[in-house]
């Protein structure tokens, strides 16, 4: 692993370092309708769901958010319009949603699940644990752990749950108080963010990340540096929930860098290893927080399909 900083112009501290993230506003966002711009009404909490295919969360408040280059459209909105990436959603999967919502929405606050994955307010705590099948805990591949645990439930259940109670309103609730709201953080391994990445990934994408962010400031380099191989804990999977400010800031600098290092990348032959992009970004919202000393508040998660049964219906969709 060592051979890896160097081979990358690391050397006393073998870090990396992020930009100086602006600070930033803009207040004239719109969302298109047709040929003509209109300004968007401001709520309290929007949440969004990417999806690849169709699902229903009638009766939820969550807005499905239809991601990639599929001809049909079955979602509330599509990555495709506007402002956007949607051309890159190999590499950046769900992150070319975020992109959009960034670019042609806006909202007091924002929040982000995934077709599989959700967030649970405190309130839906016990109720989550009494119904849930099972824990999940994913041993990975080859038995090397993924680090990242929750609770597996029917979609039918969580829906109609979600429908009977004011999922939004609770989520809005537990924002007050606090920057961002994470999903419980799970252990590290020894060797931090870069050792668990180098387990699960091929490892060359992180350190041109790397090179590139210690490329604008030696003291964040050591910063980085320390956290990505330091660092005990880690909120996975790019659930979350924060005020338009932040979202705003944040995607400022996770786009930057991505959009860059994406160009310098060269095609991966595995569909799930080229999602490089939203891979790195899981960590890289990890350093953000930390970095601007953001306070979290911690949720329970829950996911409606086992992520092994997940990556083999995407395996066999990506084959035929």
């Amino acid at each position: 692993m060592n051979q890896g900083w160097r081979a990358f112009g690391f050397s006393c501290c073998r870090g990396a370092a992020v930009g100086m993230i602006r600070e930033y506003w803009n207040p004239h966002v719109h969302v298109l309708q047709g040929n003509t711009q209109k300004r968007y009404e401001v709520t309290d909490l929007e949440l969004f769901c990417t999806v690849h295919q169709p699902l229903d969360l009638g009766g939820t408040g969550i807005k499905t958010l239809q991601v990639g280059d599929s001809k049909d459209s079955f979602a509330d909105y599509r990555d495709n319009t506007g402002d956007n990436i949607s051309a890159r959603n190999g590499r950046f999967s769900e992150l070319t949603g975020h992109y959009f919502i960034w670019k042609n929405h806006r909202a007091d606050a924002i929040g982000f699940c995934h077709y599989r994955r959700y967030l649970i307010p405190a309130g839906l705590s016990g109720w989550i644990k009494d119904t849930a099948e099972k824990p999940y805990v994913n041993q990975g591949i080859g038995g090397v752990g993924n680090y990242a645990s929750g609770y597996i439930i029917p979609h039918e259940a969580l829906q109609q749950k979600l429908s009977e109670t004011s999922y939004l309103d609770m989520l809005y609730e537990s924002l007050q108080g606090t920057d961002v709201l994470l999903p419980l953080a799970n252990q590290l391994p020894p060797g931090g963010f870069l050792q668990q990445y180098g387990n699960a990934h091929p490892v060359e994408p992180f350190f041109r990340m790397l090179a590139q962010l210690a490329a604008t400031d030696n003291a964040l380099a050591r910063d980085a540096h320390r956290f990505f191989t330091e660092h005990p804990l880690a909120h996975w999977n790019n659930l979350f929930v924060m005020r338009w400010e932040k979202f705003s800031e944040y995607c400022e600098f996770l786009f930057e860098l991505l959009l860059q290092l994406d160009d310098q990348l060269a095609p991966l032959d595995s569909v799930y290893q080229n999602r490089v992009c939203a891979f790195l970004s899981e960590r890289l919202l990890n350093f953000w927080v930390w970095k601007n000393n953001l306070s979290v508040t911690e949720l329970d998660w829950c996911m409606t399909q086992d992520i092994r049964d997940a990556a083999e219906d995407h395996q066999r969709k990506a084959a035929s």
